[in-house]
């Protein structure tokens, strides 16, 4: 190893120990060959003496790993190589990070680094999404910046490998356009139309009124993956979502398999468009694969790229987004928040597949307000979906939208979606508590489908 990479490790072992898991990647070194099994069996050896006073578990586990980065560092020439493809496989972006230094190429999702975050000419575009091409993204027209951390899910070393490493399809779209093409939904869900605009009776409610400018549906649905395992079922949410929002009235953005830079050029461009300036509501719903991580919410858009949940939000920042100011905001995050299986008792009735206040005028607003955010799952927890019939969030939220949304309220229409998802198991048991979060929500919302006073 040369001098520079074995003092970068050493430089920052404390860092890398905390970014990294010592039986995996242990393990990831002997399967790759990095080290003997005889050369963990002496990192693993760790002898006292009457001299010296014993460890308690926690440093004994830390001397280990401590070792371990150490041992490595005398290893040969292609060993700081062999590190990094680790670290890749292992999706310990962290620690990956520590030894690229800031190539914005290098991803925990990647075959071989470094790898370009989107090559439009060597995968196909899906035909049914709109079609122009335009590769002149800049990276100064983005409202988030690329992120680089650790997506700790299970060792490749250590689970089947059931990724599809063919047939990809990144869409590189980046025309804002309105969705045209054929909605075809599994089941059809009849939206029943208001016969009236509804109000509430004790606190204020959003207008919605409008025929021409009812809301906004931006949807973008990530189903391939360049190493992820492809989300099958999902295209079926895509046109359950298509067929409700087009119902209730709202003008339809329908994107798959995008880019990190693609998703937020598209973004970008719709936040500050015509379209959201005149739009009564705004509704996104993001479909990919997610995890939680050092509690942050993160997830993977399709060439690989991670971003951070609160980077997206920030797009939606008042002072960046003035278009929707005061105007209800839908986020719909169907996706999961970690790795562990929330479990129960299966109900055999339940059949399933698979400081001081101030009186004064108020001249200033929260940065982000009005803003509804719609979770499958409980933080840190999986989110369940049929390949045969879609996600159960999505799936049990088109059912009651359809069913409610003329005559209540979408905070109580939240309420029953979660109600009817709880019921939900799987044949282990498993089962998902689906939630939202109010940001400064403090209105009621109708949607009035097929009611009009303009």
């Amino acid at each position: 190893m040369d001098d520079k990479h074995r003092k970068l490790i050493i430089d920052n072992i404390e860092r890398l120990i905390n970014h990294t898991k010592f039986e995996e990647l242990s393990h990831a070194c002997m399967v790759t060959g990095l080290l003997s099994p005889v050369m963990l069996e002496n990192v693993n050896r760790i002898e006292f003496s009457d001299t010296i006073k014993p460890m308690t578990e926690n440093e004994i586990k830390h001397e280990r790993h401590n070792r371990l980065f150490k041992k490595i560092t005398k290893r040969g020439p292609d060993a700081f190589a062999k590190l990094r493809q680790i670290f890749s496989d292992l999706k310990y972006d962290s620690a990956l990070g520590i030894l690229v230094g800031d190539d914005p190429y290098i991803s925990i999702h990647s075959n071989k680094m470094p790898i370009p975050m989107a090559q439009p000419s060597a995968v196909k575009s899906n035909p049914n999404d709109n079609g122009n091409l335009n590769n002149n993204i800049s990276n100064e027209t983005r409202c988030s910046s690329f992120s680089k951390d650790e997506d700790n899910r299970d060792s490749p070393y250590e689970q089947r490998d059931r990724r599809r490493s063919s047939a990809k399809s990144l869409n590189s779209e980046t025309t804002l356009k309105e969705y045209s093409g054929e909605i075809r939904p599994k089941e059809y869900f009849d939206v029943t139309k208001s016969k009236t605009i509804l109000k509430h009776a004790s606190i204020d409610t959003y207008p919605m009124q409008t025929k021409n400018h009812r809301g906004v549906f931006f949807m973008v649905n990530m189903i391939d993956f360049l190493r992820e395992d492809r989300r099958d079922g999902a295209e079926i949410d895509t046109h359950s979502l298509l067929h409700l929002f087009k119902e209730l009235g709202f003008k339809l953005f329908s994107y798959t398999n995008l880019s990190h830079d693609v998703f937020f050029n598209i973004l970008r461009e719709l936040l500050s468009s015509e379209y959201t300036k005149n739009a009564e509501c705004f509704v996104m719903a993001l479909m990919t694969h997610g995890n939680m991580d050092e509690n942050e919410q993160r997830i993977t858009f399709s060439d690989g790229s991670v971003v951070k949940v609160r980077e997206i939000e920030a797009c939606f920042h008042h002072h960046v987004c003035k278009n929707l100011v005061d105007k209800p905001k839908i986020f719909l995050f169907p996706f999961c928040r970690g790795d562990m299986s929330e479990r129960g008792v299966v109900n055999e009735r339940i059949q399933v597949d698979s400081t001081s206040f101030y009186n004064h005028k108020i001249n200033n607003i929260p940065q982000l307000s009005d803003l509804i955010v719609c979770y499958a799952t409980s933080e840190g927890f999986k989110a369940h979906r049929d390949p045969q019939k879609g996600s159960w969030y999505i799936q049990c939220f088109v059912k009651n939208m359809a069913k409610n949304a003329h005559d209540t309220s979408f905070d109580d229409i939240l309420k029953i979606i979660q109600s009817e998802t709880s019921k939900l198991r799987t044949e282990e048991g498993q089962l998902q508590t689906a939630n939202f979060v109010n940001k400064s929500f403090n209105k009621a919302l109708y949607f009035n489908p097929g009611y009009w006073l303009d």
